[in-house]
C-alpha cells in the first residue's frame, strides 16, 4: 500500500483539530503515581551522599528510587540510574508521589552530594 501522491486524511484528525483528542497526559487511574527524576547537574560525577530525609517525609510522597535498588542491566543496555553520571541531565534518582507538584517539590528537597570528575568537550581533546 502505497500513499505517495494519494490524498490521506488520518483517522484522528477531526479530534485533534476540535481539541477533543486524548493524549497520555489525560489519562488518570486510581491510585496512579506521578515520578519526576533527579538528573545530575554535571556533565561527570560521583555521587557521595544522597539526603532525601526532607523528602521522604513530605507528605504525597510514596518513595525514592536510587541506583543502588535498581538491578544492573547487562550490556550493551543503559542503566536507567546512575550513581556516576556521564552528562548533564543523566538521572540519578526517581521520585515517586501522588501527584506530579508533590513529585517536583520532593526533587527540590533532595541535598545531592557530587564530586566532580573530570570530563572532556572538545572532540580534538
Amino acid at each position: 500500500m502505497t500513499l505517495i501522491g494519494e490524498d490521506f486524511t488520518p483517522p484522528d484528525l477531526r479530534a485533534k483539530v476540535t481539541g477533543k483528542a486524548k493524549y497520555a497526559e489525560d489519562f488518570r487511574a486510581d491510585g496512579m503515581l506521578h515520578c519526576r527524576l533527579l538528573t545530575s547537574p554535571m556533565p561527570h560525577g560521583r555521587v557521595r551522599n544522597i539526603d532525601a530525609s526532607e523528602a521522604l517525609n513530605m507528605e504525597g510522597v510514596v518513595a525514592i528510587l536510587t541506583a543502588d535498588e535498581v538491578p544492573e542491566i547487562p550490556a550493551p543496555g543503559n542503566p536507567i540510574l546512575t550513581n556516576e553520571p556521564h552528562y548533564v541531565g543523566e538521572p540519578i534518582l526517581a521520585v515517586a508521589a501522588v501527584d506530579e507538584t508533590m513529585a517536583q517539590n520532593a526533587i527540590s528537597a533532595i541535598k545531592l552530594d557530587i564530586e566532580p570528575l573530570p570530563f572532556c568537550v572538545d572532540p580534538l581533546e
